[in-house]
């Protein structure tokens, strides 16, 4: 058996156990500006469209079918999108509407709005999950708000490892600084404050899983006040501690191996 037929009889294996529903993925092809991908219990790809094909450098959907993201993307990178699917996987609470800058297998890094929520077998016991990515400069044309929040958003990804405060994020977009926290959390569904923490956390589980730093000095260089603050804010979000988030990454990085959702 070549390696398309074993990549189509593994998506349709999972396709049956959630009774065929990702087949609706089709849809998504007549959409070039979003990218669709359906995930696995263990991060790996069961169904993708046109427009993440190219991300990934991809032509056909058979050569994506079983793989994970440590296939097509450096481990520090591919690491972060991983546990951001076992997040959504283990809590069973869909993601909606957060910013990444994702990098194309050409170089450049582009600016996507993303949505991950978790898929159920016939069961009802979540088995995997979908996503859909919007390249921001095709969500700015129709959604006027984000595009009055770019500067703000550019600001939090840009000096994350700085002081920032609600107040100076405001300034940037000439609000209020309520007006702007209600926009903000109605648009990217959290608060600007936890929205920052969240940006430093993706910057510290890349430095774990491509660097040698002792925690403590990731914990600094990502603009936390103290390790103690960086850990407690790591496990609240991460769902484990900094160390035993490297050692599990690492070793997946390095065996090549798909993720597995129990990995806390």
């Amino acid at each position: 058996m070549d390696s398309k037929q074993q990549a189509v009889q593994f998506q349709q294996r999972f396709l049956r156990r959630i009774g065929g529903g990702v087949q609706l993925a089709r849809l998504f092809e007549a959409l070039p500006s979003v990218a669709f991908f359906a995930k696995d219990e263990a991060s790996r790809f069961v169904r993708v469209n046109a427009r993440l094909l190219q991300i990934l450098g991809c032509q056909h959907e058979w050569e994506v079918l079983g793989k994970t993201d440590f296939d097509f993307r450096p481990p520090e990178v591919a690491a972060v999108f991983i546990e951001e699917d076992l997040r959504v996987m283990r809590t069973g609470r869909t993601q909606a509407r957060y910013i990444q800058m994702v990098p194309d297998i050409a170089g450049p890094l582009r600016w996507w709005l993303v949505t991950k929520m978790p898929l159920c077998d016939r069961a009802g016991r979540v088995c995997g999950l979908a996503g859909a990515m919007y390249e921001l400069h095709e969500v700015y044309g129709v959604l006027q708000p984000f595009a009055r929040l770019e500067p703000a958003l550019r600001h939090l990804h840009s000096h994350y490892r700085e002081p920032v405060t609600t107040g100076q994020l405001a300034g940037l977009v000439h609000w209020s600084e309520s007006q702007f926290v209600r926009q903000f959390e109605q648009l990217l569904g959290e608060p600007p404050m936890r929205y920052l923490v969240r940006q430093r956390l993706h910057a510290a589980c890349q430095a774990l899983i491509a660097t040698d730093q002792t925690a403590g000095a990731i914990a600094l260089d990502c603009g936390f006040y103290d390790q103690s603050a960086f850990t407690r804010a790591f496990r609240s979000l991460i769902g484990s501690t900094p160390l035993a988030y490297r050692r599990h990454f690492r070793k997946l990085a390095l065996a090549g191996a798909p993720a597995r959702r129990n990995t806390h």
